[in-house]
C-alpha cells in the first residue's frame, strides 16, 4: 500500500515515533513517505481551542495515497494545533484509510491521549476515511522506546 505519514513534532519524540512506524510498514511491504510538517512561524505550544496565526507550509497531496497516518504531539490535553490545522486543510480522504497516533508526557492515555486521537479521527471520518484504531505512546513512567515498537507493531498489523 501506498502510505502518508504526516506528523508534527516539536521536540523529536513523535518524529521518532513516526519512523519507527515507517520502518515497521516498509518490512511490511508498504511504500512510505513520512512528511515532517513545518510552519511559517515557530510553533512550540498552543491549543486548539485558542486560534494561533500561523501556516502549514507543507500540506501534503493525499490523493495518491491508499492509507493516511497522522500523529503529533498531545498539547494542554488534545492534539497540537499544527497537526489540527494541517488536517483541516486537508479537502477529501474518501477511499483512504486514516490511522491517527500521538506522543504525550502523561503517564496515562486518558490524559489527553485519547481526547487527541477522537479528534483527529472526527476529522478524517468527517472526510470521508475508514478510521482505524489509532496510537498512544506516554513517556513518563514507560519505557517509550518499547512502547514505540509494540505500538508501530499494532499499526502494521492493522494495515496488512
Amino acid at each position: 500500500m501506498n502510505t502518508c505519514i504526516m506528523v508534527h513534532s516539536a521536540t523529536g519524540t513523535t518524529l521518532k515515533f513516526a519512523n519507527v512506524i515507517k520502518g515497521k510498514l516498509e518490512n511490511a511491504g508498504h511504500q512510505v513517505n513520512l512528511i515532517e510538517l513545518h510552519t511559517d512561524v515557530p510553533v512550540k505550544t498552543g491549543s486548539i481551542r485558542q486560534p494561533m496565526n500561523f501556516q502549514v507550509l507543507n500540506i501534503p497531496d493525499i490523493s495518491n495515497y491508499d492509507v493516511i497516518l497522522a500523529g503529533g504531539p498531545v498539547w494542554a490535553f488534545s492534539i497540537s494545533t499544527v497537526i489540527y490545522k494541517c488536517m483541516k486543510s486537508i479537502p477529501d480522504m474518501k477511499g483512504k484509510k486514516f490511522l491517527p497516533f500521538v506522543t504525550m508526557g502523561f503517564f496515562l492515555r486518558g490524559m489527553g491521549g485519547t481526547a487527541s486521537l477522537s479528534q483527529l479521527a472526527r476529522i478524517a471520518r468527517d472526510l470521508g476515511a475508514e478510521v482505524l484504531p489509532g496510537a498512544v505512546v506516554c513517556k513518563i513512567f514507560h519505557n517509550i522506546d518499547k512502547m514505540m515498537e509494540s505500538e508501530a507493531e499494532k499499526i502494521t498489523s492493522l494495515l496488512i
